[in-house]
């Protein structure tokens, strides 16, 4: 069923009365307490983030700060999970829309703690965020992978 069928007054849809629940907190937030994403899914409608406003500016905040304490890598500096150096990552970054005028690097921290454990490439970045920084997740990757390669 369309979401149109569904809610065909937009407007009569109170964002207020809408619940989700934010990734980072862990809190069942109004909807209306998560941005909207940059994309949008495939059928074209609408996503919003997974992590709460609120949460999110943290996270930005304990970013900036550490950006300020801890010295950029240097010029031939690696990856230490997927071992590219700068030039390397260039090929991620075909696409003049994406990260080409960014940094190569992202400053990976532990999102409780907030302690400082190294650069990372955006795709390494990405990935122990897509497996939610567990340990177990990633054992279990690695299974999966020596078993069906």
């Amino acid at each position: 069923m369309e979401q149109q069928e569904l809610f065909p007054d937009q407007s009569l849809i109170d964002p207020e009365t809408l619940f989700k629940k934010c990734t980072a907190c862990k809190k069942e937030l109004p909807i209306s307490a998560f941005e909207w994403t940059s994309w949008s899914r495939r059928d074209g409608t609408g996503k919003k983030k997974s992590k709460c406003r609120e949460c999110v500016k943290d996270a930005e905040k304990t970013c900036a700060y550490l950006k300020t304490k801890i010295p950029y890598p240097e010029k031939n500096y690696c990856c230490p999970i997927c071992g590219r150096d700068s030039n390397n990552l260039k090929e991620d970054f075909i696409d003049p829309y994406s990260r080409a005028n960014k940094s190569s690097w992202c400053l990976d921290h532990d999102h409780e703690t907030k302690k400082f454990r190294g650069w990372l490439c955006n795709k390494c970045n990405s990935a122990l965020g897509w497996f939610n920084d567990d340990i177990n997740y990633l054992r279990r990757a690695v299974k999966y992978l020596e078993n069906n390669t």
